[in-house]
């Protein structure tokens, strides 16, 4: 079998030569597809579920919340185990699926179980949610917001960035969400006076039950005026604190009583448990995070797009500045592993130059690293692993060995030729070559199976392990394997 290859590649030369350019146009073309991150995702195939029930002591919501949604979940498919946490005010269920499982199937099945589960959960205690689509590497970008002129208070900041900069940015290619850290939540908040609801004689369930009903917009079809058609519309959203205070809570002796009568309404920031500071002042974070599967680097070049957008509409004298680049450290660990793959296939170079003392075999020799590392991305591309320092190291730890098989096949024919020039004969050189070829071949051929399998214990291995080492094995294999197409 290889030396019917062995021959097939001599007896067509022109054909190996568009095979090779073929192979060289796919490996640049994966080499820009693949993703790009710093350090492989260890993150498991999981699924979270969040449920905000403000007020609510952590008992209760362990179980109110929590224990319902922790028994749905624990049914489903392929899932190794269901986690949770009680907090004051927030119930966090994490599904954690095998990792074979589609995170797109796996966050379907869930929110399939959701629909079940709100039934069974108390009316008022809140709306169970599924978390962003993002892995624990999905923080991409981090900037902050800020007012250079003071004049804008933290609530200002916290709603620019709530309800402009952040609708902005999640408009990014690849973000999945968008989330706010720091500043106050604005609030239209009513604070009622318990002596003015004994005055009036008003409870406080009639109040409550008057702000849901008196905050709707309804349609009233059409009438038709004429040749003319006009819409009727019941306007009744509230749009400010005074909007809120002119509802109607009840009627006394034909005088109404409104909600400014037994409360106080007024613009508020939310309660809050902390605070995000930069340089010893108070500022408002956000964070970008990157969907699943996302090229890192792609991704926080679109945000940085959208972020200059987002920074010519906010008013003069607020700023947006980054605090956290993804592509800062991608680019280090890229370096890295690329300044290791030059400088050994330079130093691989100068030794066979050396030891062979001709120029053209040393070249024939390095001329199969690239092509086998193409070859690598092709295969990283199709089976979709990022380019990180793990799987690129593979490559750097392979260039020694990637070249061994190359310098065995030209040394040998630089051998037999040189014989073949000793005797004085004529010289058939494509002869000559194929000669040596063949005397090698099958040595060489299980030279590289036996490289490829002592990493075999590698792919053995599973969970955090395997997701860290994996990728390295694969790369060397990859790139072996292409090391046979090239020769």
């Amino acid at each position: 079998m290889l030396n019917a290859i062995v021959d097939a590649s001599l007896r067509y030369k022109v054909l190996v030569l568009v095979a090779f350019a073929v192979l060289v146009g796919l490996g640049v073309m994966a080499y820009r597809q693949v993703p790009v991150d710093a350090f492989p995702d260890v993150t498991p195939a999981q699924v979270n579920i969040y449920t905000e029930s403000p007020g609510v002591a952590a008992e209760d919501i362990e179980r109110l919340l929590t224990v319902p949604i922790e028994a749905a979940m624990a049914g489903l498919a392929d899932v190794e185990v269901v986690r949770s946490v009680s907090l004051f005010g927030l119930s966090y269920v994490a599904v954690y699926f095998k990792d074979n499982v589609d995170i797109y199937f796996a966050r379907r099945l869930v929110g399939e179980k959701l629909q079940e589960v709100k039934g069974r959960l108390p009316e008022g205690y809140g709306e169970p949610e599924l978390g962003p689509n993002s892995s624990g590497l999905g923080q991409v970008f981090w900037y902050t917001i800020a007012d250079a002129d003071k004049k804008l208070s933290a609530m200002d900041l916290r709603t620019l960035q709530d309800w402009t900069v952040r609708l902005i940015l999640r408009t990014a290619p690849g973000v999945d969400d968008v989330t706010t850290w720091g500043g106050h939540e604005k609030q239209y908040q009513v604070q009622i006076d318990p002596r003015k609801l004994v005055k009036y004689g008003v409870s406080f369930k009639e109040v409550m039950e008057r702000l849901a009903a008196n905050n709707k917009q309804v349609g009233g079809q059409y009438l038709n005026v004429g040749v003319e058609q006009y819409l009727v519309r019941g306007l009744g959203l509230v749009s400010s604190a005074a909007d809120i205070g002119s509802i109607v809570v009840a009627e006394r002796n034909g005088a109404p009583i409104y909600v400014r009568d037994v409360a106080e309404v007024k613009e508020a920031p939310a309660v809050r448990f902390g605070a995000v500071t930069r340089n010893g002042e108070e500022v408002v974070l956000g964070i970008a995070l990157a969907r699943i599967n996302e090229n890192a680097a792609t991704v926080v070049r679109a945000v940085k797009e959208k972020l200059a957008i987002a920074q010519a509409a906010l008013p003069k004298g607020v700023e947006l500045k980054a605090v956290y680049d993804r592509t800062e450290i991608v680019d280090k660990a890229l370096k890295t592993s690329t300044n290791a793959l030059i400088e050994g296939s330079i130093l691989v170079a100068v030794i066979l130059f050396l030891f062979l003392g001709e120029f053209r075999s040393a070249i024939v020799v390095i001329v199969t690293l690239p092509l086998a590392m193409l070859f690598a991305f092709i295969c990283m591309r199709y089976v979709g692993m990022s380019a990180n320092l793990m799987s690129l190291a593979g490559l750097a730890i392979g260039i020694g060995m990637m070249v061994d098989g190359a310098v065995v096949m030209v040394e040998n024919a630089f051998r037999l030729l040189s014989h073949a020039r000793e005797s004085g004969k004529p010289i058939h050189r494509t002869h000559v070559v194929l000669e040596a070829a063949r005397e090698v071949a099958n040595p060489i051929a299980f030279a590289i199976l036996i490289i490829i399998v002592v990493f075999l214990p590698l792919f053995s291995l599973t969970g955090l392990e395997g997701k860290l080492f994996k990728p390295m094995a694969l790369t060397i294999t990859f790139a072996m394997a292409g090391l046979c197409c090239c020769r």
